[in-house]
């Protein structure tokens, strides 16, 4: 397939000084996160905040959801969120980069043992759960599978532990929340430019205006290209991202927000590089293992074949109304679709005569179409009793969701040097660069399809007693309902069903010592349905499963420190899953059956500490660490008890750490993060595991005038060789290489 162009050419010369401007001023939407906020309120702050520096930190002390009403430094559960501050210095356009400062998260779980195939898409683990499906934009899953570009959101919020009642279905490690930037009453504007040592171009640009007394508009934009990131020659993203947002000041107590967003993706991505198995290396000589990096920038796959095109657009409305000084409306509707055709080589090595060489021809192609449709009413209540407070929401969400993949042929032919062949086999040593290609992938007619509704009810209460008290309930009661096909290589069964009404619940007691410090003990359930991503299994007796049900009990700390300048957090949990498991047994004929039984359990336990804040009027540090011990711990075949979870290293820590100097004008900054290793599982053993390894980021920033910024990060400073994705179908993703990036940013 041709690529097709969604934007201007950039130059793709040496790393060249890069025009334009100016990372966005952030920090400002964030103040519409409190939708039962007054809007008198919300208009006084955005216009202080337009008008004057917003002093800069990492600690953020609210939670954009409505949700958790209390300070995050009050709220009993391990929260980490990234802000625009922190994303601004590291350069982060992505969510997979910013999840790197989230030790206990990982974003390259896919593998064979954790889903069949790596994936080009956002993967994410949270302490050794799969939470793939568990993302979140203000407030409302998200839909599709693709890579989150990071120019319309003000920060990304992790909440860890069991969290249905938060979140609905979801599997228990947690989940995470993107924060979109909407319209206030200001006016400032900003772009950047960008350009880094891959070849990637990126402009960016955020504009609010303010219309009237009562009305404003924001408009963001970003357009990038490029990312060869081993310099193959053909691996390149190309994103064009628009996003706009429209609010009105009804009156004093009322205003309504619009926002729409609408990305195009067309890139060409490589899932892997070849792993060299244990007949491979028979058949080579090469070390088994990762192939050598001196041959990590050939490509392995066909030239003018493979592609990745993605569609993303998301309407939503939001109104808030402010009742009395006690009571606040808020009702939030999105509709959304996610459109992702690809076509992408893998790596494959032959058998027998051509063990030694890589099949050219194995893809994977995938053709999907997702849709949704979410509406949010809540009601936030303030009151309060004697010596008694309560911060009370109480709501309702019904969300529609459909999901269409479409089963593929491929009817591609190949050449080499023009002479037709059935098999085009690679040298992994001296791969081929002369494969012609001709043909197409085509709809077969079978498809697997997804056709959800969910209808919930949900509480939350957080009860402060006195000075030194405070109590947290929650509770959600869900209907879901999901029909469709499934196929697998067999064939399609068609008119599946499966459904569950589940009920989620917390409860949190607190112990508050003094006015800046917490000490908390909490439990979280979560319950996580069959066809909880959208896709049914080709069983009936499958999907007739009960929810599978995940708990997590939390002890943890908070302190706020010089001032609440500073946030030091700690904690130890354990999660405990029940697990689908299943057996194949054959009668005395030679007729083999398959039965399914929630009896495997899985099990994560460990311990985090946080840091986050200012260490001095010129000295920011934003620092975790997390211990994870994963295991299966029961099962039907007791070979793969005491096997460990994929994509949970034993430990992550990850620290950054920036000063100002120069009156604010000269930012330094630079920090490291360290894995431990990670295994990947397959068919009950350890496949292949990663070394442990350590990457450091630098970055320096100087205010040239009130206006113009110039900024220059490098990341894996070392050049270290890491190895971040494993297949057992024989290739493996590599981390990045060291990176340069010059910016130039323009405010006005």
């Amino acid at each position: 397939m041709q690529k097709k162009t969604i934007g201007a050419s950039f130059s793709t010369s040496a790393l060249a000084l890069t025009v334009s401007t100016a990372l966005p001023m952030t920090g400002i939407a964030a103040d519409l996160a409190e939708p039962y906020q007054a809007s008198e309120t919300q208009n006084e702050l955005a216009t202080t905040k337009a008008q004057a520096d917003v002093e800069k930190t990492y600690k953020v002390d609210e939670s954009s959801s409505i949700k958790l009403t209390q300070p995050i430094a009050d709220t009993p559960r391990t929260i980490t969120v990234i802000p625009a501050t922190m994303l601004e210095d590291q350069g982060i356009t992505s969510l997979n980069d910013a999840l790197r400062n989230v030790a206990g998260v990982s974003t390259f779980g896919g593998g064979e043992g954790g889903g069949g195939v790596i994936s080009a898409s956002d993967s994410v683990s949270i302490r050794g759960f799969d939470a793939t499906s568990n993302i979140y934009i203000d407030g409302i899953r998200d839909i599709g599978g693709y890579s989150r570009d990071m120019f319309n959101y003000e920060q990304v919020e992790v909440i860890k532990g069991a969290s249905g009642s938060i979140d609905g279905r979801t599997n228990g490690g947690g989940s995470l929340n993107l924060s979109s930037k909407r319209a206030v009453l200001a006016d400032f504007g900003s772009a950047t430019g960008r350009y880094d040592n891959f070849d990637t171009a990126r402009i960016t640009a955020d504009v609010n205006k303010q219309l009237s007394d009562n009305s404003a508009a924001r408009f963001n934009i970003v357009y990038s290209d490029g990312g060869d990131v081993f310099d193959n020659g053909s691996e390149n993203y190309e994103t064009l991202g628009i996003a706009g947002s429209f609010f009105y000041q009804v009156s004093q107590d009322t205003d309504v927000t619009f926002d729409v967003f609408y990305m195009d993706q067309d890139n060409t991505p490589i899932l892997g590089l070849p792993y060299v198995t244990e007949s491979a290396s028979e058949a080579t000589g090469l070390p088994e293992g990762p192939i050598d990096s001196a041959y990590w920038s050939e490509y392995y796959s066909v030239d003018g074949r493979d592609y990745e095109d993605i569609e993303t657009s998301m309407f939503t409305l939001l109104v808030n109304h402010k009742v009395n000084d006690n009571l606040s409306l808020r009702s939030q509707t999105r509709i959304g679709s996610n459109d992702k055709k690809s076509v992408i080589g893998r790596p494959w090595w032959g058998s027998d005569d051509a063990a030694g060489l890589l099949d050219a021809s194995r893809l994977q192609s995938l053709d999907e179409e997702n849709d949704l449709f979410v509406t949010q009413f809540d009601g936030l209540f303030t009151f309060e009793h004697d010596n008694v407070a309560h911060n009370l929401v109480i709501g309702a969400e019904y969300a529609k969701e459909e999901l269409t993949s479409y089963d593929l042929d491929s009817n591609y032919t190949y050449t080499v040097d023009g002479v037709a062949v059935d098999t085009p086999y690679m040298d992994p040593t001296n791969p081929l660069h002369n494969i012609g290609v001709s043909g197409s992938v085509v709809r077969t007619g079978e498809n697997d399809v997804g056709d959800a509704s969910t209808f919930a009810i949900y509480a939350f209460d957080s009860i402060r007693i006195g000075e030194q008290y405070q109590l947290d309930v929650n509770a959600r009661y869900d209907d879901f309902e999901i029909d469709g096909d499934a196929c697998n290589s067999s064939g399609c069964n068609t008119g599946l069903n499966a459904d569950a009404t589940f009920f989620s619940y917390g409860a949190a007691f607190s112990y508050m010592p003094t006015d800046n410090g917490s000490i908390y003990i909490s439990y979280g359930n979560s319950e996580e349905p069959p066809g909880t991503s959208l896709a049914l299994s080709t069983s009936a007796d499958s999907n007739a499963l009960d929810p599978q049900e995940a708990e997590t009990m939390e002890l943890g700390t908070k302190w706020e420190l010089y001032g609440g300048d500073l946030l030091l957090s700690a904690a130890i949990f354990k999660t405990t899953k029940d697990v689908e498991d299943s057996e194949k047994i054959t009668d005395e004929d030679g007729n083999s059956s398959t039965f399914y039984y929630l009896s495997g359990e899985q099990e994560s336990t460990g311990f985090e500490i946080g840091l986050v804040g200012k260490l001095t009027d010129n000295l920011s540090i934003s620092a975790n660490y997390a211990k994870l011990d994963t295991e299966i711990t029961q099962g039907l075949d007791p070979d793969e008890i005491g096997n460990g979870l994929q994509a949970a290293p034993d430990d992550t820590a990850t620290v950054w750490l920036s000063y100002a100097a120069m009156d604010d004008k000269l930012n330094i900054g630079g920090g490291l993060y360290y894995n431990s290793g990670e295994t990947y599982w397959r068919q009950q053993r350890a496949y292949f595991t990663v070394d442990a390894y350590t990457t450091a980021s630098v970055m320096a920033s100087y205010q040239v005038t009130p206006a113009l910024k110039v900024q220059v990060n490098i990341d894996n400073l070392f050049d270290e060789e890491y190895v971040t994705d494993y297949s057992a179908k024989g290739h493996f993703r590599p981390g990045d290489p060291r990176s340069y990036a010059l910016y130039a940013s323009y405010s006005f």
